[in-house]
């Protein structure tokens, strides 16, 4: 208990002194009184719960990426970061803060409890988007503490005087009491807007968008659903969002180029390098546009982001970028260092790609359609690598040796920033959940093709799927495509795209049943991928024969159309059933191949876990999703598809996280749930 009460002591101090940073409202302010009745005191406050954030996703990207597959250490690398990688971090590593996040939740509590939510202009309430806003931070900042910490001290009214800190009986909560508790609110604000319209402030040199640094409600309710496994909830959530604000997959892919591997890579002769035309994924993931629709070529690449100070005399600067390799603050002060490689692009650098991640990149088939003239077909690349990990690590030449930066926080001419969330990531979301639901094939086709109308005529696409999505989830219903018809038809400039293209397709390879990138074969691989990796151990998967099923119904078939017997309307109506039948058991045998459907919904699971990887790298979202979908195939969510198949032996979910982090050599064992969490000082 003394533990707790010093550690909120630190929690206490409300943040009213953010007067010469980034987020100045009025630099000559003092807090007088509790109330915040006005605009400026509301911004004032808010200043100081931004301020907070700043620090807490600094914190959030090293514990996840460190702690996550993708990224390592190196020689340079400081006992902090070591020692997350390994799992051996205590209480008195600097980036094990409970600390931060609670900065975040103390100054929410305290605007909450204060703001006069009965302000109006004429008939708008001016208060309630804000104070829906500071909703979002608070549960981002809780969802955060439970991932990190499992059970962890939860309060909702402001602390700020020692003696309520004695005196706190808040009780310790686990992710599900926390959603059980912050969800009844939220969703009395999930059809708010977003704050700060169209306000852009300066920070130094550089411009940031309030708007953009806002957690729109949907979302974060979303991300809390998803969390504890309340899929069919978190989809909706998703849905609410996407469709109301026109958030598109876009169609943007990486340049292609191959990596070099000492091997000279020969590309077929119908096959045609180059990129896209208007901005690339990488720009376009940069981009951070000060309206949320994607629709008519407004980009908004970053849905919410958390800009740091270009310098320390304008508020709170991070070290993200040194860890990565990328001296920020030596650029913004030298100008001239843009020409002087060894000044900006560090040696020494502390975070660098694992070999995980670079061979999962380089294990990527690429597919494209030909460039014959008279008869273009679609055609694949074998393990020529996905080409977002190739945007992402630029390659430099030092003293004639090669060497590989990471570009994800290389911000020339921009202030540095942690990225929560991109469409991409509501997007991918809304797949896990829709696997999770029973919905494999929804899933796939976010990577493949993007949900339109098209759908209903693809081959992997099941009845029931396409019924979900007419109803349950209706991207697809007729008042959606009455509403949104460009959208999501499919057709015109203006449409949802397969996100699997960033990275892996020219401007046709992915798409449609014609396409090589099918449903059955990336579930087969996926299976005996995994089968691989659990070599001698508990493994056994459900053989569903439908191929036999189909021949059964083709011999039927054959059988009503040579009956003399029958009746010419009695057989039409017979065959129209066959037809019906053998349809649905095709687009099942497209999508399920020869695997129970729990089988399907597993490895369509880590395939969607490997897109994680290419979309997300490096900004900070990995090792709490590897977390979740250990947790996933635990069994941890509601519903029939809940966990992995009985065959696949007890904390399957346990085993998978400690296979993946394996090469860590961590010092704690991973299949034990409760040694994911790190140690609360």
């Amino acid at each position: 208990m003394k533990k707790i009460i010093l550690f909120f002591a630190g929690v206490m101090t409300l943040m009213v002194s953010s007067c010469d940073d980034m987020l100045d409202v009025d630099g000559g302010r003092q807090v007088e009184m509790p109330e915040i009745n006005q605009k400026t005191d509301s911004l004032f406050y808010v200043a100081g719960i931004m301020q907070a954030m700043q620090q807490a996703a600094e914190v959030y990207v090293i514990q996840n990426e460190m702690r996550g597959d993708l990224a390592t250490t190196t020689v340079h690398s400081d006992r902090n970061l070591q020692e997350l990688a390994n799992f051996s971090a205590t209480t008195t590593n600097k980036y094990d803060s409970a600390y931060v996040y609670y900065k975040v939740v103390n100054n929410c509590n305290y605007y909450l409890a204060h703001r006069d939510t009965a302000l109006y202009d004429g008939a708008y309430n001016v208060t309630l988007d804000e104070y829906a806003a500071v909703l979002s931070y608070r549960a981002w900042a809780y969802l955060q503490l439970a991932r990190t910490y499992g059970k962890v001290k939860f309060f909702t009214h402001p602390l700020t005087s020692l003696s309520q800190i004695e005196n706190d009986n808040s009780p310790m909560l686990d992710i599900e009491g926390i959603v059980n508790e912050l969800a009844p609110q939220l969703i009395q604000f999930r059809n708010s807007g977003i704050p700060y319209s169209n306000s852009i402030s300066k920070l130094g040199d550089y411009e940031f968008i309030w708007e953009r640094c806002c957690i729109p409600v949907n979302v974060i309710l979303g991300e809390l659903y998803l969390e504890v496994g309340r899929y069919s909830d978190a989809a909706k959530c998703y849905y609410e969002f996407l469709f109301r604000n026109k958030i598109l997959a876009e169609d943007m892919r990486s340049f292609f180029y191959i990596r070099y591997t000492g091997e000279i890579v020969d590309l077929p002769n119908d096959f045609t390098p180059g990129g896209v035309s208007g901005m690339t994924w990488i720009t376009r993931i940069n981009n951070v546009s000060t309206t949320l629709s994607s629709v008519n070529g407004t980009s908004s690449g970053a849905i919410t982001y958390i800009p740091m100070a270009d310098k320390s005399l304008n508020g709170y600067t991070t070290e993200i970028p040194k860890l990565f390799g990328f001296d920020y603050y030596y650029y913004n002060s030298h100008p001239e260092s843009e020409q002087i490689i060894d000044s900006v692009y560090l040696k020494n650098k502390q975070i660098v790609a694992s070999d995980v991640y670079n061979l999962l990149a380089d294990s990527a088939d690429y597919y494209y359609q030909t460039n014959d003239p008279i008869d273009p077909q679609l055609s694949v690349l074998k393990r020529v690598g996905d080409m977002r990990a190739r945007a992402r690590i630029d390659v430099i030449n030092r003293d004639n040796v090669r060497e590989e930066i990471l570009q994800t926080y290389i911000t020339k001419k921009a202030l540095p920033r942690v990225v929560l969330y991109r469409p991409s990531t509501i997007w991918l979301h809304l797949a896990e959940a829709l696997n999770r639901m029973g919905y494999p094939d929804a899933a796939f086709a976010i990577l493949k093709d993007g949900i339109t109308d098209n759908m209903r005529s693809y081959q992997y696409v099941r009845d029931e799927t396409w019924n979900m999505l007419t109803t349950e989830i209706p991207f697809c219903s007729n008042d959606g495509r009455s509403e949104q018809s460009q959208l999501f038809s499919g057709t015109g400039t203006n449409h949802n795209y397969g996100i699997h293209r960033h990275g892996c397709s020219d401007q046709y390879g992915i798409s449609g049943d014609k396409s090589l990138y099918k449903m059955s074969v990336e579930v087969e691989k996926k299976i005996a991928e995994l089968q691989d990796i659990f070599d001698g151990e508990q493994w056994n998967v459900s053989v569903v024969d439908r191929a036999a099923d189909i021949q059964a119904v083709e011999a039927e078939i054959d059988a009503v159309g040579n009956d003399a017997s029958m009746s010419d309307e009695e057989k039409t109506r017979r065959l129209k059933e066959l037809d019906a039948r053998l349809a649905k058991l095709n687009k099942e045998f497209n999508s399920l191949g020869k695997w129970s459907l729990q089988d399907v919904i597993n490895a369509v699971e880590d395939i969607i876990c490997d897109e994680y990887a290419m979309e997300f790298a490096f900004e900070g979202s990995r090792f709490a999703d590897l977390a979740r979908l250990a947790r996933n195939k635990n069994g941890k969510g509601t519903g029939g598809y809940s966990g992995s198949p009985a065959g696949y032996g007890a904390n399957f979910g346990g085993r998978w996280l400690a296979k993946k982090l394996a090469f860590k050599n961590p010092v704690k064992d991973l299949t034990v749930e409760s040694n994911w969490y790190l140690d609360m000082k």
